[in-house]
């Protein structure tokens, strides 16, 4: 499929089509939904009949029995076991109610007058437990329940007759036979099943419950739920569930199934509209889609012709379309594209002219960048030649000295010498880490050391200096011990020019501040932190300058006091980083600069340095 007109009637189709199905399918089922909710709500409705017939008997079959045990002559003529007179009286009811019986039972259970069955005179029937244990005085009468003889049920009313004592009942009601269910079918207009006990009771006849009994006749469990559809079948069948209840409470369940072909019809009838709709649809969108797809390929088979000409060289090709929407300007853009390629071959030269003026820039600033070497290599010369100046006076003082001089001068020449010479050191591994950190991390030598035995070994090779002005150092250590993990030598040399920078700035007779002390981190319950700080009491720095002190060849004007390389900071600031610590500087209020280092501390070296 390389055409873009095919793949436009494709994507077009799929977009047009995928929702109008799922639409189609929505409200297929939507419909269909309703439909069954309505048939739902109507068979419903046609169930309750049935429940109003039913109360409507079970009214007439109380009030009928409340009536004759109240008739007077009933109870004299049971005690005195008068049958004729008793049927005198109940012989109007033979004709005027619709009742299945009507029968009146003495104390021992035996049934001394049945209206509509006379051959029943003297029978002693299995009786419901409530009539049994009322006649034999142990329990109470439910008026209304359900009652079986025979095999058969009965929807039976009862009252006692009374005069000072219980002489009988009276009882009548309706049998659940065929008759009577056809006449539930006939109000309710569908299939009637009433399940009492483990029987079933239709138009049919009753029979008990079988295991093979097919699963979408039998009713569910009582009170389950109002309907449930049985769609197994060729037509599906909604169940509508009543409840049989009388004084005792539920004793059964009535279920009516209600045949859906007219739902059916109905829904298939829908479903045949909306694939109507569907085709016809489809057919009007593929026929929008090709119209659409050839007015727009027609401007970029323009647009096609065009590159190819640009491909071949042709600038002054133009495309016409009259398209005004995005193909339009995408035409219009592609000939502002052609006319913007002309003009470029007579900016060629122009951008060529740029290009060697920014190189001839770019010598000089290479240039200068050579002229800055030039001046660090003079002003790392200057600072060595310091120190290897005091080494060569100090040899001559050895020289000088006489042989039998005491041994105490000679020791102090000699420390002078190894002070100079590990300044200069000092100053030669500085200038490698800081030409090892241009290309990484500068190596680290890892090892628990005394803050302690580093001040006191910066002190000591600084020594001279500080004699030279006089000052005084004032230590302070909270807790007087404390140890780190680190690289001795670097860390040394950091502090080394920490206190390089307050001799050079302090004046004569000033003192110099350098503390130590350990902080909590109060983010980690078991974090601590070194904080080691150095103090002059020289002119500070003023606060715009302050971030720029840590600046590789940033150096301060003191006025007269010389200044250094520009380096001393900033490896200050690698080997502080290096050991995943910050440092800072600040003016102080009282005049002079604080510079403060932060680095983690290790407990457990500390331990071991300091272990008894």
């Amino acid at each position: 499929m390389r055409s873009l007109f095919h793949k436009f009637l494709l994507f077009s189709s799929l977009i047009i089509l995928l929702p109008m199905a799922l639409a189609i399918l929505w409200s297929s089922k939507t419909l269909s939904t309703i439909l069954e909710r309505r048939f739902a709500e109507k068979s419903n409705a046609q169930a309750q009949q049935v429940r109003l017939l039913l109360n409507e008997r079970q009214e007439t079959a109380t009030g009928l029995v409340h009536w004759i045990a109240e008739m007077p002559g009933v109870s004299d003529s049971l005690a005195r076991r008068d049958r004729a007179s008793l049927f005198q009286y109940l012989l109007p009811l033979v004709g005027s109610v619709q009742l299945d019986f009507i029968e009146i039972l003495d104390r021992d259970g035996r049934i001394f007058l049945r209206v509509h069955d006379p051959t029943r005179y003297g029978d002693a029937p299995a009786l419901a437990k409530d009539l049994r244990d009322l006649l034999q005085g142990r329990g109470d009468l439910s008026n209304y329940g359900v009652e079986e003889r025979d095999g058969w049920a009965f929807l039976r009313a009862a009252e006692t007759i009374q005069e000072n004592d219980v002489v009988g009942v009276v009882s009548a009601g309706y049998a659940l036979n065929r008759d009577l269910v056809k006449k539930l079918e006939q109000i309710a207009g569908g299939k009637v099943v009433i399940a009492i006990g483990d029987r079933l009771y239709a138009a049919d006849g009753a029979r008990r419950v079988a295991n093979d009994t097919p699963q979408g006749i039998l009713p569910k469990s009582p009170g389950t739920q109002d309907f449930q559809w049985h769609r197994d079948g060729a037509a599906p069948t909604l169940e509508v569930r009543l409840l049989l209840e009388t004084d005792r409470g539920t004793e059964g369940l009535i279920s009516i199934f209600f045949p859906s072909q007219e739902m059916t019809a109905a829904i298939g009838i829908l479903q045949k509209t909306l694939l109507l709709v569907a085709l016809l649809g489809s057919v009007l969108a593929l026929s929008i889609s090709c119209i659409l797809g050839r007015r727009l390929v027609r401007p970029l088979k323009e647009l096609v012709r065009g590159t190819e000409q640009v491909g071949v060289g042709n600038y002054s090709v133009a495309v016409r379309t009259e398209s005004k929407d995005e193909i339009g300007a995408l035409a219009e853009s592609f000939n502002r594209m052609l006319e913007e390629l002309r003009r470029s071959r007579a900016e060629v030269e122009s951008y060529r002219d740029e290009l060697e003026r920014k190189f001839a820039a770019r010598g000089r600033e290479l240039a200068e960048t050579e002229k800055k070497r030039a001046a660090m290599a003079h002003m790392i010369a200057h600072d060595l030649k310091n120190p290897l100046l005091g080494i060569k006076k100090t040899l001559e003082r050895l020289e000088q000295t006489p042989p039998e001089t005491n041994g105490e001068h000679r020791k102090k020449i000699l420390h002078d010498l190894l002070s100079a010479s590990d300044l200069i050191t000092g100053m030669v591994n500085e200038m490698l880490d800081l030409y090892r950190s241009d290309f990484g991390e500068i190596p680290l030598s890892l090892a628990p050391l005394s803050i302690e035995e580093l001040i006191q070994t910066s002190l000591r090779i600084l020594g001279p200096e500080m004699e030279e002005k006089s000052l005084q150092v004032l230590k302070q250590s909270d807790p007087p011990h404390i140890s780190v993990v680190a690289d001795k030598r670097r860390l040394t040399r950091l502090l080394i020019n920490l206190l390089s920078n307050a001799i050079k700035f302090s004046p004569d007779h000033g003192h110099i501040y350098v503390s130590a002390r350990i902080l909590d981190d109060n983010k980690d319950p078991g974090g601590r932190y070194l904080l080691l700080r150095v103090e002059d009491e020289g002119m500070g720095i003023l606060k715009e300058d302050l971030p720029m002190i840590f600046d590789r060849f940033y150096s301060r004007d003191q006025g007269k006091v010389e200044t250094g390389t520009g380096l001393g900071l900033p490896y200050c600031k690698l080997v502080a980083e290096a050991h995943g610590g910050k440092i800072w500087a600040e003016s102080r209020d009282s005049g002079g600069l604080a510079v403060s280092v932060v680095l983690t501390s290790d407990l457990e070296a500390e331990s071991r340095v300091y272990a008894p």
